[in-house]
């Protein structure tokens, strides 16, 4: 009993904290993000993946969460969403259902760059630094990545 009881309680806090990361109707999220949006898992998704991986010390230093969401029913992470949000995400940013999207969110919750398939990673890096707040973050710390 008492195990299900922590399980339940883990389970419903980090629900919690997916939900806090990501309000749907705030214009302040606690990071920045990029969400990915795709008719379905291809190659593109595919070298998305593969690049954030290659990017997780640059997207970590810079707080920035990634989401890939396609129409297809893969999602990653797979459970952070209902189908009524991700299809509130898709109608807030107009997706269109059949084109790779990807889109820079800032801690403000607006959108500050879009781009389709093939994603730029050090323009990213570009635009995230000349951010105010991000300015700010750089001032206290020193990178401790390479690129």
């Amino acid at each position: 009993m008492k195990l299900f009881i922590s399980l339940l309680s883990l389970v419903l806090f980090v629900g919690i904290n997916n939900c806090v990361a990501y309000p749907m109707d705030s214009m302040h999220w606690n990071h920045r993000s990029i969400l990915y949006f795709a008719p379905e898992k291809d190659q593109h998704v595919q070298e998305f993946m593969k690049q954030v991986l290659m990017n997780e010390c640059v997207l970590q230093e810079r707080d920035i969460k990634t989401v890939i969401i396609t129409n297809d029913g893969f999602n990653q992470p797979y459970d952070l969403f209902s189908p009524e949000e991700i299809n509130h995400l898709q109608q807030k940013y107009n997706i269109p259902k059949e084109h790779h999207t990807g889109i820079l969110v800032g801690k403000d919750g607006l959108e500050k760059h879009r781009w389709n398939k093939k994603t730029n990673w050090l323009q990213l890096t570009e635009i995230v630094d000349r951010m105010p707040l991000r300015k700010e973050e750089m001032r206290h710390q020193a990178s401790r990545c390479q690129i």
